[in-house]
């Protein structure tokens, strides 16, 4: 049930960025079916490309950059301050999102890539930098949109050396015991510092001055974010998500070892397109409140264990009684792994039944 309704928030954020007509064969069908709430003809893509005189949020060319702006400061703030400032400084080991995987610095070193995309000018493999918010900025001031740049390059670097050190929910431990990680540090501080060059850049947009010639480059600043960035990432969140649930459903009627192994690769290939889109969290995810079923975070272990000894139709549900709390990534995540690792299948599984301590 968690990973179906995963399934379909996922497959949620694809169509509400689509739009009803874009949708062909099995999507439209699918979006018919689970009847998606806030879902319009053009989709949140064409609204965001047409910025329509008198839109309360996306009224011009101007304010749509500032929106990709807002969103990369948003999520670089997040991880410096919330994701990994708070659990670390507090010593709060249940507030490292993604510990039970040992996942957590991938998770934030993705949610760079975000900003990297948005900013460059999409996913590397198919990157046009001429048509990026960097370039854009980089007439104005060369300066500030290097630093931009700079801070992202500096952000990934210091992940790949506190993940060296082993996970962050270790170093938070050793934190609280009176051990502090520089590793950590640096990175937090490489984050935060990528936030700030990001605020410094966002200043340049108010030098469009409304001018056509401008107003076009940021058009195509635009149409390819959208298109490259953030059309193509919930393509492929919406496909891995799909291929999860299979592997869950596999799972739960083989029970096999390597089964277990295979829905708990899939969480991480799966999880990766979805903080890969953390920095373009506005439109119909915060509409449709989709962040919170998603990624709950802290997830309730309590919960979690009361509806496993629960008498459920696991037939019939389909996880509107659950609560957030309870689904999401981070229930799968906590079902599947322990320690980093799978959970072992004759420990996992007693007599037919999930057993957890």
């Amino acid at each position: 049930v968690v990973a179906q309704v995963l399934s379909d928030d996922a497959f949620k954020a694809y169509a509400l960025w689509m739009g009803a007509s874009n949708l062909q064969g099995a999507d439209a069908e699918r979006a018919e079916a689970l009847e998606v709430a806030g879902l319009t003809d053009g989709g949140y893509a064409a609204r965001f490309k047409s910025h329509v005189a008198g839109d309360q949020s996306y009224s011009s060319e101007q304010a749509c950059l500032y929106a990709i702006f807002d969103g990369c400061i948003d999520i670089a703030t997040e991880v410096a301050d919330a994701k990994m400032g708070e659990p670390y400084n507090n010593g709060d080991v249940y507030g490292v999102e993604s510990w039970y995987s040992f996942n957590s610095y991938t998770d934030y070193d993705d949610n760079i890539v975000s900003i990297e995309n948005c900013y460059m000018g999409g996913p590397e493999a198919v990157r046009d930098e001429s048509k990026s918010l960097y370039q854009f900025c980089r007439q104005f001031d060369a300066v500030k949109a290097d630093a931009v740049k700079t801070a992202i390059e500096q952000a990934h670097d210091a992940f790949d050396a506190a993940k060296a050190k082993g996970p962050f929910r270790d170093a938070v431990l050793a934190k609280k015991d009176g051990t502090s990680s520089p590793e950590v540090e640096t990175a937090m501080a490489k984050v935060a510092a990528l936030g700030t060059a990001l605020s410094e850049a966002k200043t340049l947009l108010s030098r469009m001055s409304g001018t056509e010639q401008y107003n076009q480059q940021a058009q195509a600043v635009i149409d390819q974010y959208v298109d490259k960035t953030i059309l193509a990432t919930y393509q492929d969140l919406k496909q891995e998500a799909a291929e999860l649930q299979q592997l869950v459903k596999t799972f739960s009627t083989e029970k096999t070892q390597a089964s277990l192994e295979a829905a708990c690769e899939q969480w991480k290939n799966t999880r990766k397109p979805w903080e890969m889109s953390e920095a373009f969290l506005f439109g119909p995810i915060a509409d449709q409140q989709l962040d919170p079923h998603l990624d709950s975070w802290p997830l309730s272990q309590t919960n979690i264990k009361f509806i496993l000894r629960g008498d459920w139709d696991w037939a019939t549900e389909d996880g509107s009684s659950m609560g957030a709390s309870t689904l999401g990534f981070h229930t799968l995540e906590y079902l599947l792994f322990e320690n980093g690792a799978p959970r072992v299948l004759t420990s996992f599984i007693q007599d037919g039944k999930v057993t957890l301590k």
